[in-house]
């Protein structure tokens, strides 16, 4: 595999982007097929940063019209009407210079089909703009700023409200873990977290520190979803996706997703599943390159399964938990919930049902052939399930 050059040195941008890219293909895709009329694709940091080439290949911006328009011709060659939907990008960059780069890039490579809008200042000061751009129809926000302070719920509150809309947040859990102890900036770290007493720091003080990393992006993640999940009578789901330092196993942010849909959690979760894994790939090439030692054999993907799974034993038993010997249908809501109850993959769900059925302890009543090597229960299809043992 080669690594584009232009993230030599920022690895992490890199998987940022793939995680991006793949999702928002996804969404595209399931959202322009199901009769929305309106799709905005909002990027409230929108740059540009580091890539100073002519085509900005390596920044949001070039990736997100890409995606667009290839979105736009899949969709297209399955339905003619497909035309009739109005893609709409909207960018948004404070600092003058960048925004004047962004203006005169979109206005030269902007699809014809694409109405872009480009704002200029603070995307929280332009909350109302921004809603009044997007319209009535789907949204779907990327929120990447280059401070940890910036993705404060406070600034994202009007947005969040918005209906129909989707999120991906850039967490800076590293940047702001240094300051959660600090009476001066106890502010800005409330705006991400909620209250912060002393009660919940000494908590903090007790865990290991991956324990500590989750329970404050966990934390995060709650206090977005408090603002939220306000619309009536609708749920919400959060979860989230690790991006490591690129030389060392430490997380450099975390990538959150909000929504108002199963389905959209549990396609996430398989995109992060699947970048996870593109990220030991590119960290696992980027080590041979330093120390200039070619492998005999390449690996394949599942060769580093390993590094993303969870201890399919806790899955197991998480499994026996929620079954019960009556059959049940369950669905992508309560896989949903799943997930984000325990930040797995689907992939440790089906892997650990699989080991749970051989081993006779569980059966899916609908999975007559019994022959399945993959997906073992179709949660798209409300399979019945139940234990047995």
């Amino acid at each position: 595999m080669e690594i584009d050059k232009s993230y030599d040195g920022r690895e992490h941008s890199l998987i940022k982007h793939e995680l991006l890219g793949s999702y928002l293909e996804k969404l595209l895709y399931i959202v322009g097929g199901s009769g929305e009329k309106e799709i905005t694709y909002v990027d409230c940091f929108s740059g540009p940063w580091a890539d100073d080439s002519d085509d900005l290949h390596g920044t949001s911006i070039a990736i997100s019209l890409d995606i667009i328009k290839r979105v736009r011709e899949g969709l297209a060659a399955k339905n003619n009407n497909i035309y009739d939907i109005k893609f709409r990008a909207v960018y948004v960059e404070e600092n003058k210079s960048r925004f004047r780069k962004l203006k005169g890039y979109l206005e030269g490579n902007c699809p014809s089909f694409i109405e872009h809008h480009e704002l200029s200042g603070d995307y929280s000061d332009l909350q109302d703009d921004i809603l009044n751009v997007c319209g009535k129809g789907f949204a779907f926000f990327f929120v990447d700023p280059k401070g940890w302070k910036d993705v404060g719920v406070p600034r994202l509150s009007k947005l969040l409200r918005r209906s129909r809309s989707e999120f991906l947040i850039t967490f800076m859990y590293d940047f702001m873990n240094r300051f959660l102890k600090l009476e001066d900036l106890r502010d800005p770290v409330q705006s991400m977290l909620g209250k912060v007493d002393q009660e919940f720091l000494s908590e903090l003080q007790n865990k290991t520190p991956k324990e500590r990393e989750d329970a404050v992006v966990r934390r995060y993640r709650e206090h977005l979803k408090s603002v939220f999940g306000g619309e009536a009578n609708k749920k919400s789901w959060t979860y989230h996706a690790t991006v490591l330092n690129k030389d060392k196993n430490r997380t450099v942010y975390h990538m959150v997703y909000l929504t108002r849909h199963p389905k959209g959690i549990v396609v996430f979760s398989r995109e992060s599943h699947q970048v996870a894994i593109f990220q030991h790939r590119v960290r696992y090439e980027k080590q041979n390159r330093i120390t200039g030692q070619m492998p005999l054999f390449v690996p394949e993907d599942d060769d580093f399964q390993g590094e993303v799974a969870a201890n399919i034993e806790d899955v197991k038993t998480y499994w026996l938990d929620h079954l019960s010997s009556a059959p049940a249908a369950y669905g992508q809501a309560e896989l949903a919930d799943w997930l984000e109850e325990t930040g797995w993959l689907e992939y440790d769900f089906q892997r650990a049902f699989n080991e749970l059925r051989k081993e006779g302890q569980v059966e899916n009543l609908d999975d007559k052939s019994n022959q399945r090597t993959k997906r073992f229960v179709h949660f798209d299809k409300n399979e019945r399930l139940r234990k047995l043992a």
